[in-house]
């Protein structure tokens, strides 16, 4: 198959390029086509210096989108309107996966010691109280893919999914990969394949999750995971059923 990955320029995209180039044709998408094809050709360095015969093309997520049998919509959540837009003039049945997550970082409120004291507002990004943590902000409709649900035009298969994997342990080709992959869709014929990009990936197990309207709780999961990491010192959580 032909993916493109749009966002492919960016922290996951890198892994995804890297996992799925050594069994299909990947296409990186960006804003800027230059950008794409610099990318691009930087991750087919890293495989072929590892002896992987593989070639990963660069493009403006528009015509990556044209070319591509799944989209892959791994962008900003602000983001998703207008690239949305950009790409329905070209949809005519690519399968669309979102990997997008809506989450922000914010403020925390610490009760300081003494009951006389009054909480004080401390700036996420102070160290000293650990208290660097992301919220989930739950889309007007329920959820990101949902959302983007909305926005595709009919007939278009969506698929929600990878919410939850590592970026950088998906791009280090050295780390055996042991997570569960949730998949959200109303059509199993467009999960099935999504189940075997899943496995495409090795030690990565598929679990089907439900109709799309379930994927405001994996999507939510994202930020639970980050904050699990970064309050507890550990390094690039995932999430495996057990």
């Amino acid at each position: 198959m032909k993916i493109a990955i749009l966002g492919g320029t960016g922290n996951i995209g890198k892994g995804f390029a890297l996992r799925w180039a050594q069994k299909h044709d990947v296409v990186v998408g960006s804003r800027s086509a230059e950008k794409a094809m610099e990318v691009a050709a930087e991750y087919t360095k890293v495989l072929q210096d590892r002896g992987i015969d593989a070639t990963i093309e660069g493009m403006d997520n528009k015509s990556a989108a044209e070319v591509a049998d799944i989209i892959i919509v791994a962008i900003r959540y602000e983001q998703v309107p207008s690239v949305v837009e950009l790409i329905t003039p070209v949809l005519k049945d690519q399968i669309v996966v979102s990997v997008v997550v809506p989450m922000e970082k914010d403020r925390c409120y610490i009760k300081q010691e003494g009951s006389n004291n009054s909480p004080v507002t401390i700036d996420a990004k102070d160290s000293e109280y650990n208290a660097d943590y992301f919220c989930y902000t739950t889309p007007e409709a329920g959820s990101a893919a949902e959302e983007i649900a909305g926005l595709l035009p009919e007939g278009i298969e969506l698929v929600s999914a990878f919410h939850n994997v590592p970026a950088k342990k998906l791009a280090d080709l050295d780390i055996d990969l042991d997570y569960d992959i949730a998949v959200c869709g109303n059509c199993m014929h467009s999960k099935n394949i999504v189940f075997d990009l899943v496995r495409d990936i090795p030690n990565m197990r598929p679990l089907d999750i439900g109709p799309i309207e379930t994927s405001g709780m994996v999507e939510s999961l994202t930020p639970l995971v980050i904050n699990i990491a970064i309050r507890n010192k550990m390094h690039d959580v995932g999430i495996r059923f057990v």
